[in-house]
């Protein structure tokens, strides 16, 4: 299992966010693909994040945070995306189809230690290593309903991981906008009632599940290497593209 563990991460970054152009037709949206069964690649979705339509919300939202980092001259800057994709059909709050129940988001998490208008940043599996590189990244999932409208009894199915990396090519603070790509390796953080609802989703009983920072996939606390199965999920070919910027820094 942890051969196949390693073998999945090593594969799953020769696809990079490199591959994405931007289209003329999605500006001020992020668009993904949600690949819920990677070694399959049998059970894919589109996200597409909804419109700033009329009284709806903004639903794709990048935000830099200027934080204390503890030192005696430093800052470190948090950057957020938040994108959510609730509404089908023309993909906004105003023309809501009640036949496509799929209601999903994503949070994408970085730290960095400046900002600037072209930049990348790439997560790591470790959190607390002498050797390695701390994790700068934290990416969540979360499906609440798919298109059945089955949602783990409320609760939804929600996906974590470190394995990521975004990508930033074009910033404006002056106009407020931000464009980029991402991606990013996930593994299911919580339970499942009925596994079998939900396409994609592991059954066994032994799964995984992903709990840093001391429990993480493929090895407990002590380094040991885990026995359980993984269930895990791919976003691929994220791309936001002049989405709204909210800068919360004084040095920019």
């Amino acid at each position: 299992m942890y051969a196949r563990f390693i073998l999945f991460i090593s594969m799953s970054f020769l696809f990079t966010c490199k591959d994405t152009v931007f289209n003329s037709g999605l500006e001020n949206r992020v668009t993904a693909i949600i690949d819920m069964d990677p070694e399959a690649h049998t059970a894919k979705i589109d996200f597409i994040s909804d419109a700033d339509a009329g009284d709806c919300n903004d639903h794709d939202i990048l935000t830099i945070d200027e934080l204390e980092d503890g030192s005696i001259d430093g800052k470190i800057f948090r950057i957020t995306l938040e994108t959510r994709d609730y509404f089908r059909d023309e993909n906004n709050c105003d023309d809501y189809d009640e036949d496509e129940q799929l209601e999903h988001k994503i949070v994408l998490t970085a730290f960095a230690e400046q900002i600037t208008d072209k930049m990348y940043i790439k997560g790591s599996s470790h959190v607390f290593h002498v050797d390695e590189s701390t994790n700068s990244m934290l990416v969540e999932y979360t499906l609440k309903k798919d298109r059945d409208g089955d949602d783990n009894n409320g609760n939804g199915i929600r996906y974590k991981g470190f394995n990521a990396e975004i990508e930033i090519e074009e910033l404006s603070f002056n106009d407020g906008t931000i464009s980029g790509f991402f991606n990013a390796t996930l593994y299911r953080s919580n339970n499942v009632n009925d596994p079998s609802d939900f396409v994609g989703v592991e059954s066994a009983s032994d799964v995984d599940l992903f709990d840093p920072p001391y429990d993480l996939i493929g090895q407990d606390e002590l380094g040991n290497v885990d026995n359980g199965s993984i269930d895990s999920i791919r976003i691929e070919n994220g791309v936001f593209q002049r989405i709204t910027l909210i800068n919360n820094t004084s040095s920019y």
